[in-house]
């Protein structure tokens, strides 16, 4: 069984309502959810909310909704409390749960569909994709999580800062010193890592970071990374809503 939850909250710091900005026609929500149901690999596809206005709009489209508390700390949690209502449990090996960034509009059922094929051939706890940084821009932006790869391609750490370190490569030159990848914040968890992630207290690192893909790492657990060509613009603020309008209006001409 796979089994995609998309956590979607209203009430955003930086942009609230933001899952039912209007982008090209549809909500931003909606664009999520029909690119997650369009994945050949999944199962079942969910909303977790905590806000009826959520509620509605995955009523108006056709999504299955699970309310959740509004207490819940991190979209992991919600889609862990939406897990356990639906008993998914570590009981069930073969079970694969996916945690849909709701504010990613961009998302092509492909690179799900690349996660879950990846995590069910592997070991591993957490398959999540990757993709190469290309601009200096991204390179230095904090809000532009980074990872740096084991040999076998799992997570040796993700941070906001540049890593690797380029000694002695300043500038765009450091593109061509090593490769860097960004980290895209879509996961497919084996629910026993699902599990495990609600059971640990959050970790010194992860606090430090504000990550918390590191509670896990910190823990021991690996984190598959799958490359992507894919290029998503996560919605965080306003005005990332225009760029992605931008891009939707130039992909239909």
């Amino acid at each position: 069984m796979v089994v995609a939850i998309i956590p979607a909250r209203y009430a955003s710091t930086r942009f609230p309502a933001k899952p039912l900005v209007d982008l090209g026609g549809q909500s931003m929500l909606e664009r999520v959810w029909r690119a997650t149901t369009d994945a050949q690999t999944i199962d079942q596809v969910y909303v977790s909310t905590d806000d009826e206005r959520i509620a509605r709009e995955c009523d108006r489209i056709g999504a299955l909704c699970i309310m959740t508390s509004a207490d819940l700390l991190s979209g992991t949690d919600r889609v862990a409390a939406a897990a356990a209502a639906l008993s998914i449990n570590s009981a069930d090996k073969e079970a694969i749960v996916l945690n849909v960034q709701g504010d990613e509009p961009l998302l092509q059922p492909a690179l799900l569909d690349s996660l879950v094929s990846a995590l069910q051939s592997s070991p591993h706890d957490v398959a999540t994709p990757i993709r190469r940084i290309e601009s200096e821009q991204d390179l230095d932006n904090p809000t532009v999580c980074k990872v740096t790869l084991r040999s076998d391609s799992t997570a040796l750490y993700f941070s906001r800062s540049v890593i690797p370190h380029v000694r002695g490569v300043q500038g765009a030159d450091r593109l061509n010193a090593t490769t860097f990848w960004k980290h895209i914040g879509i996961y497919a968890y084996k629910a026993a890592a699902l599990e495990r992630f609600i059971a640990l207290p959050p970790a010194a690192l992860e606090l430090a970071e504000s990550l918390e893909q590191l509670r896990l790492l910190s823990d021991g657990a690996r984190y598959l990374c799958v490359p992507t060509t894919h290029d998503l613009v996560a919605i965080d603020t306003p005005a990332d809503a225009e760029r992605v309008r931008a891009i939707l209006a130039a992909m239909e001409r």
